[in-house]
């Protein structure tokens, strides 16, 4: 019998873990090839390559991103975790509540992520500052995904230490 109250307990321990100190790889315990990745204004992707691509991305735009897990819930195979995002985006703070729907195998990998957040009040506040529309263009992120052929693969600098911002 699957003890899904231990894996659940331990994958939010995971999850709450790699947003207090956010880094592409800080998920790789409970990642793999065949997880998918439906999220807002990130690219929808399978595998973990692909996951810290997309991670890195991110964190290019708000190298200060961190998240606090707020709630869970876990019933069988199926985790939901609402977290609150905190970052600086155009020298000003910014923040969100998301819902992650995680899918689980028994093992405890990941299957299938799904975050659920309405991204037009983050647009809305890029959009109003324009001292990060450089950083955003750059990054990568957001809904005109052609523009990536224009810009370089995201690898963030060995010496990425960003400091803890927001959160408790």
């Amino acid at each position: 019998m699957t003890d899904w109250d231990t894996i659940h307990r331990n994958v939010v321990e995971s999850f709450r873990a790699g947003w207090d100190r956010p880094d592409p790889h800080a998920w790789d315990s409970f990642l793999d090839d065949r997880t998918d990745f439906v999220q807002p204004m990130l690219r929808n992707c399978t595998g973990a390559k692909l996951w810290w691509e997309e991670t890195t991305r991110l964190l290019s735009l708000m190298p200060d991103l961190r998240a606090d897990v707020l709630n869970w819930a876990g019933s069988g195979e199926l985790l939901y975790i609402h977290i609150r995002f905190f970052a600086t985006l155009g020298g000003k703070p910014v923040t969100w509540d998301a819902v992650d729907l995680l899918r689980l195998a028994e093992s405890g990998v990941l299957l299938h992520r799904e975050s659920f957040f309405d991204s037009v009040p983050v647009a809305m506040t890029l959009a109003g500052r324009p001292r990060g529309w450089w950083a955003w263009w750059r990054s990568g992120v957001g809904p005109f995904t052609a523009r990536r052929r224009f810009v370089r693969p995201r690898t963030l600098p060995e010496n990425h230490n960003p400091t803890i911002h927001g959160g408790s």
